[in-house]
């Protein structure tokens, strides 16, 4: 068993890296919407799943940030680390929908695929700094309780 402090930090650690992806996150959202008011992409089919899928991201980002919070002030709920490692999981499978349909919004110029290019950016940095953190915590966590965060998700 690793000491208190130790675990402490580790959750500091991955706490760190989901606001960095919630960071990340707050910008892709920033352009996604714009994107909507814009004549070139308003009613597209794809950048509304975009939407709508940003929703269930941040629900499950900020959920899982809450919960770190939370085990980095001495928490020690076994429910709160299972439930981050649902909210991990939860956001990569809406995040996998949205970048499909960030991949099949029509654009008819190059101005439309630079909004594209700085969207796909931005959504890349949101993936790999909860990639990350999903990493650290699995580390830190280990494989069985791991495991038994993951069978919490819907559907698993």
């Amino acid at each position: 068993m690793q000491p208190l402090h130790t675990v402490h930090t580790g959750y500091a650690d991955v706490l760190n890296l989901v606001e960095q992806s919630i960071k990340a996150e707050q910008v892709f959202c920033s352009i996604v919407t714009q994107m909507k008011y814009l004549p070139q992409f308003k009613g597209q089919t794809a950048l509304n799943i975009v939407h709508r899928e940003n929703y269930e991201t941040s629900y499950h980002r900020n959920t899982a940030a809450g919960n770190l919070e939370r085990l980095v002030t001495g928490e020690s709920d076994e429910l709160l680390i299972l439930m981050t490692v649902e909210c991990f999981i939860e956001t990569r499978q809406h995040d996998k929908i949205a970048g499909t349909s960030l991949g099949n919004i029509v654009v008819t110029s190059s101005e439309d695929q630079q909004w594209i290019i700085v969207a796909t950016e931005w959504h890349k940095q949101r993936r790999q700094y909860l990639k990350s953190a999903a990493r650290v915590l699995r580390t830190l966590i280990g494989p069985e309780l791991w495991n038994k965060g993951a069978s919490m998700v819907e559907g698993a």
